[in-house]
């Protein structure tokens, strides 16, 4: 799995790399190679550790799968992290996006240990960006709940289906809101109140959907988010990650929730 993950990499560096070049110049290219394959050969060293120290001990190792959510984990034992790129909810289930992020989610898939276990890290750009901006585009023609679920219904499909594969996976909730502007300059972008409740929403549904199928699932919502639902400044990475505070409390979640000691 890491031969495959360093060959993909190097790659896609290559092909940045060759771009830079050419638009600024050798030097500034041969630099952002350099500088990338320096943090990619860290994270390398790290996932080597994290596979040793797991595998000599005979603890489960961790997969995290997401989108930019997922990062909070690098460089963590026992965690492997999988940035999807700016995967959704809602799209996960396509076998076609702009993000190929199922072309994504099922090649690690089929590369994990059937004793490891899974984190899926999804919906929080869902609940920040597509579902007030279909809400909107639509003319409210659907509510807010019905886009909600709709989005559940698709990322649904994908659970049953790694339940089915015998997948050992835990569901990672949506971080809370936060007043972030919009960055993106979409045309339609919820105001700050509006995003918290929807990522409220989003979680309590969320929630509702693994209990029903007996789908293991961890709460960064309302144990890091205040009375109105944001982020609490202690735990905020940035205008919108967590920071490294919450992966303590993933860890102390996955042993309560599976038994097993990391």
């Amino acid at each position: 799995m890491l031969r495959n993950n360093v060959f993909r990499i190097v790659a896609d560096s290559l092909s940045v790399a060759r771009v830079i070049s050419k638009e600024r110049g050798g030097h500034r290219g041969v630099w952002y190679f350099v500088s990338v394959r320096t943090r990619g050969f860290g994270r390398f060293l790290l996932d080597c550790y994290s596979i040793v120290y797991s595998r000599a001990l005979g603890k489960p190792l961790i997969h995290v799968l997401g989108d930019s959510h997922a990062k909070v984990f690098r460089g963590t034992r026992p965690f492997i992290v999988h940035h999807l790129g700016a995967a959704t909810a809602h799209n996960l289930a396509k076998e076609s996006s702009t993000t190929n992020s199922n072309r994504k989610l099922f090649d690690v898939i089929g590369r994990v240990n059937q004793k490891d276990i899974v984190i899926l890290a999804f919906g929080e750009i869902d609940c920040r960006i597509h579902i007030y901006y279909q809400y909107k585009e639509n003319d409210e023609r659907k509510t807010i709940g019905e886009l909600i679920d709709i989005t559940h219904s698709n990322y649904g499909r994908i659970l049953a289906k790694l339940q089915n594969l015998g997948i050992n996976f835990v569901v990672y909730g949506v971080p809370p809101a936060t007043k972030v502007r919009n960055e993106y300059r979409y045309p339609f972008y919820a105001p700050p109140e509006i995003h918290s409740q929807i990522s409220g929403m989003f979680n309590e549904r969320l929630k509702r959907l693994c209990e029903k199928n007996g789908y293991q699932y961890i709460d960064v919502h309302s144990t890091f988010s205040d009375k109105d639902g944001f982020m609490l400044k202690e735990y905020a990475a940035d205008e919108i990650h967590q920071n490294g505070k919450v992966v303590d409390f993933v860890k102390r979640e996955l042993s309560e929730q599976l038994g097993i000691s990391i």
